[in-house]
């Protein structure tokens, strides 16, 4: 009777802590996509630079024609918004991602040009991602 208790107080130990590892994979992975789509981003605003006067769009639907659609702008931690259909309905509310320094000049490179919300994940004019004080590398 006692080896089947134990049996079974190790069994839900080893469930427990599967459940926890498994949560912990999923938020690194979010994390991590985060980074990735900051990266596309300061990338389009890179683009929209290149094309306006060295200087980065003034808000997220400038860059409409650098991003192919609005999903982007919603991070994979954010389960709360819901990403627009299309351009003509999106708003900058809808939008994990804020812009912290509009209209920056693309040589302005330690700038911070954006910033998630959820996150807290910083991108610099350059293309830079930091991700909780470490730089971001692209997977």
């Amino acid at each position: 009777m006692r080896r089947r208790y134990l049996i079974i107080v190790v069994a839900v130990l080893a469930g427990c802590a599967a459940c926890f590892l498994i949560a912990r994979a999923k938020q690194r992975a979010e994390l991590l996509g985060c980074g990735n789509y900051m990266v596309s981003i300061c990338f389009a605003g890179r683009m929209w630079a290149n094309d306006n006067g060295d200087r980065f769009p003034p808000d997220l639907l400038s860059m409409s024609n650098e991003v192919v659609t609005p999903k982007i702008f919603i991070c994979p931690g954010d389960h709360s918004r819901k990403p627009a259909a299309n351009w003509a309905s999106f708003t900058p509310e809808q939008s994990s991602f804020e812009m912290v320094t509009p209209s920056l000049r693309d040589g302005d490179t330690n700038a911070v040009f954006l910033r998630c919300k959820i996150h807290g994940t910083i991108g610099y004019a350059d293309g830079s991602v930091f991700v909780n004080g470490k730089r971001h590398r692209k997977s």
